[in-house]
């Protein structure tokens, strides 16, 4: 029998969505991804700031004010498409045993998050190239990376079964974006397709940098 805390289901009413709900959700489903295929390819072909809300809203085949109902701007679409690979990490670091160590998990967590992420390394590529590229992109997406960070950290406040006075839900969360980021990063830089082997690369420089640490640094912990 396992020893893991168990963990428990939500009710049967709020897992179901009703039938009106389910319909709204899948037709706002269709105008997202509509928008968000329009301006990716806009932005690939000819550039970030090039492209304007009209010419994705025409693209998509809806009007500018339909763009707006979804968006504040163009920006929060792209923001919203990379913020794909950061829902499927919290899905997967959730679904992580509660007794697993937390380095652990978040290990566990990033490989077959980073895999699915790159599942089109050609479009990855791109869209990585387009970040690095466009700082007004890069600032969005700090925006949304930090609330991001709020949710990871709430996920580890339950694993270690602490209060938020503890600093250290919020230094996990941290590290995790971290090390995601890094990830993506040093793949576009070094291609591989061994992710095992580069989150643990990456994880063991973080044990190499604080065994470096000075003796005195452990007096200091006391």
């Amino acid at each position: 029998m396992s020893n893991s805390p168990e963990r428990k289901a939500k009710p049967f009413a709020e897992a179901v969505p009703s039938p009106q709900e389910s319909i709204k959700s899948r037709k706002r489903q269709v105008v997202c991804d509509a928008l968000s295929a329009a301006a990716l390819e806009l932005f690939l072909k000819h550039g970030f700031e090039a492209v304007t809300v009209e010419e994705i809203a025409q693209t998509a085949g809806v009007s500018r004010r339909t763009f707006f109902r979804y968006y504040q701007s163009k920006e929060d679409v792209m923001v919203e498409y990379l913020d794909r690979d950061g829902e499927r990490l919290l899905s997967e670091l959730a679904a992580r045993p509660l007794d697993e160590p937390p380095l652990l998990a978040i290990r566990n967590a990033l490989i077959p998050a980073i895999e699915h992420g790159l599942a089109q390394p050609e479009l990855v590529r791109e869209v990585t190239r387009l970040l690095r590229e466009t700082s007004a992109l890069r600032r969005a997406l700090m925006e949304r990376r930090n609330r991001f960070e709020e949710r990871i950290a709430a996920l580890m406040i339950e694993r270690l079964d602490t209060t938020g006075d503890d600093n250290t839900p919020m230094l996990l969360a941290f590290l995790t974006r971290a090390l995601n980021d890094t990830a993506f990063n040093a793949w576009y830089d070094h291609e591989t397709d061994d992710i095992p082997r580069l989150v643990d690369d990456l994880i063991s420089r973080l044990y190499t940098i604080v065994a470096e640490l000075p003796p005195e640094f452990n007096r200091l912990r006391r």
